[in-house]
């Protein structure tokens, strides 16, 4: 390398940097506005009237617009985020103008545009950073923990108001802002903006489908629990066993959300190296389902928050590595679209439930279902010996 080509090399490393923080922080306002209907839902339950099954629904269209987002994701990833965040800008505006009916076409649109964008910047990543993909794919996701951490904290001002227009207004300004620079910025990007379509050809397909079907379980449970965590505390406190406001109940989503962030952060660093991405999978998929049937048990909102937090800590590593195994086998959006539909099933099946039994304690059965359904189906295809997967 001669010294003439050493400053631009730096410079472009530079770019990249610069770029890879912006986006990095992009993905965490995606975290924010994925966990945002959660946060929002005794509230806005209560404006519109709207029965535990309802609501799910509007998890399912959420997330059903998001596995959809996956799969319009192209080769091109710059134009495949813009198009998500142009979506976001549109939805989030319109959304302060919501009644209970345009609610429902407007969350499913709202969740295409955060589908294309986590999807885009996902598939960007791992293009950009090859064999060191796991790690980054690790970090990349405790900032999508970070923004939906401090969603519910930073959202409680907006609770006790008559209207959240503000908050919506406010969404759509931060998704502006992020529209602009990668119409400015990350189109001049290096050559990491779109994959060639040989590079994207899908290997291995055998061994994709418990890696699909894991996928999905783990999607499901952290969309489950993290819409549902703000109501199921706040009616705990109702009931009488405990005291909790909707400022309070938010603060088991954010418990929940913490744990995730942390221990993304931890098996960020060389820790996963150490301990091996297959043995932190079987032990924290252990460690999910028993941190859910204990949520499921709780009586109080004290006991809630703990377990929330625990199950944090145990669900969070689980789709960042199940999606390095994937995205080693293919690169092409529809994994991420698949794997979503958990998203979308899961946290509608918990409304329903709640719905027939009349308590949303029955209703988070189906999350903790799926916590064991992926025990199951772990330990049948595991294989010793092996890391490059889990089966």
């Amino acid at each position: 390398m001669t010294k003439q080509t050493e400053p631009a090399v730096g410079a472009s490393e530079r770019r990249r940097t610069v770029s890879s923080l912006v986006l990095g922080v992009g993905f965490g306002l995606t975290g924010a506005g994925t966990v945002m209907l959660g946060v929002l839902l005794p509230s806005l339950s209560q404006a519109w009237v709207l029965r535990d099954d309802t609501a799910g629904f509007l998890f399912f269209l959420q997330f059903l617009g998001s596995s959809a987002g996956a799969l319009l994701t192209g080769t091109n990833r710059i134009r495949s985020l813009a198009g998500g965040y142009g979506l976001l800008v549109v939805m989030a505006g319109a959304l302060t103008f919501a009644g209970p009916r345009m609610a429902f076409p407007i969350f499913l649109f709202f969740g295409l545009g955060l589908g294309m964008a986590m999807t885009s910047t996902s598939l960007l990543f791992s293009d950009r950073y090859g064999q060191g993909r796991a790690a980054m794919l690790e970090r990349l996701n405790f900032g999508w923990s970070a923004g939906a951490t401090a969603a519910p904290l930073l959202f409680m001002p907006f609770l006790h108001r008559a209207s959240l227009r503000p908050l919506f207004f406010t969404f759509q300004g931060m998704f502006l802002l992020l529209l602009i620079w990668v119409m400015v910025r990350e189109r001049h990007q290096d050559s990491c903006a779109q994959l060639p379509l040989k590079a994207a050809q899908t290997k291995d397909l055998g061994s994709l489908l418990p890696l699909v079907i894991l996928s999905v379980c783990a999607v499901g449970v952290e969309g489950s629990l993290s819409g549902w965590l703000t109501t199921y505390s706040h009616r705990a406190g109702r009931a009488g066993v405990g005291e909790a406001g909707l400022g309070g109940a938010a603060i088991a989503t954010s418990l929940f959300w913490g744990g995730i962030m942390l221990s993304r952060l931890a098996f960020s660093t060389r820790l996963l190296a150490m301990v091996g991405r297959r043995k932190v999978l079987y032990a924290t998929l252990w460690g999910a389902a028993a941190s859910v049937a204990l949520l499921v048990g709780a009586n109080n909102p004290a006991l809630i928050r703990v377990a929330a937090a625990l199950a944090g800590l145990c669900v969070g590593p689980l789709y960042p590595l199940l999606l390095s195994y994937l995205l080693e086998r293919t690169a092409r959006g529809w994994i991420f679209a698949v794997a979503g539909l958990g998203s979308a099933i899961f946290p509608w099946l918990t409304g329903v439930l709640s719905a027939y039994y009349g308590s949303l304690r029955y209703g988070l059965i189906a999350p903790c279902c799926a916590a064991l359904l992926m025990i199951v189906l772990l330990t049948a295809s595991m294989r010793p010996g092996k890391d490059a997967a889990p089966a």
